[in-house]
């Protein structure tokens, strides 16, 4: 019991660290927001510019992001640079249509700890604590007005076209990675507006 104990006040004091460091980035103001943060062991990265390039070890990692006002983001993966290449300023061809290029994830509440990788759709990390289901690891933290912060580790891949499970340590070259925050929506339910855009390249160490 006290070894329990232990284990779990050691886990609350990382979390506590890990929010203090994420709070700071988003204001006390009721703007829509989004902070993406990618850690593995001890290291965070907190992905802040347009622009983000990685060196990871092959082996499992975890996104948490701050949501404040917002209930998911767009993400695109792939193991090629085509949505990739956009620029901060670029239109995302079919932006409007995002929802309707949303992928079936099959990985509820992160249980299979999956990244789906495509080169036709996007993934929809989304969180509703309404909902049967959502994206993210089913603990999350409420950071009262500065948001909610979700959970989402990654371990493998999953090809959605191939329907093909792919190991992080077979992976061969560089994973590609957009993630759009959509600020409004239309009449119809259609994104109208974005909120923010982040691109992630990450490379490998060539290390197990």
């Amino acid at each position: 019991m006290f070894i329990l104990k232990k284990m779990n006040i050691q886990h609350y004091i990382k979390t506590a660290a890990l929010l203090l460091l994420l709070a700071p980035s988003i204001t006390f103001s009721q703007e829509k927001d989004v902070l993406i943060r990618l850690i593995q062991d001890e290291t965070s990265y907190k992905l802040l510019d347009f622009n983000n390039t990685l060196t990871l070890k092959k082996k499992p990692f975890k996104f948490q992001i701050l949501m404040n006002k917002v209930e998911g983001v767009y993400v695109f993966a792939s193991i090629k640079d085509s949505v990739y290449r956009f620029t901060e300023t670029s239109p995302i061809r079919d932006f409007e249509y995002l929802n309707l290029l949303e992928l079936r994830d099959g990985d509820k509440f992160n249980l299979n700890r999956e990244l789906n990788i495509s080169e036709t759709g996007w993934s929809y990390w989304f969180y509703n604590d309404s909902a049967n289901w959502h994206s993210f690891n089913r603990a999350t933290v409420g950071l009262a007005e500065k948001g909610m912060v979700c959970t989402k580790v990654i371990k493998q891949l999953y090809h959605t076209e191939m329907e093909k499970t792919i190991r992080l340590k077979q992976i061969e070259g560089p994973l590609y990675l957009f993630f759009i925050a959509v600020k409004d929506y239309d009449a119809n339910g259609k994104p109208a507006t974005e909120l923010m855009r982040r691109k992630l390249k990450i490379e490998w160490d060539g290390e197990d």
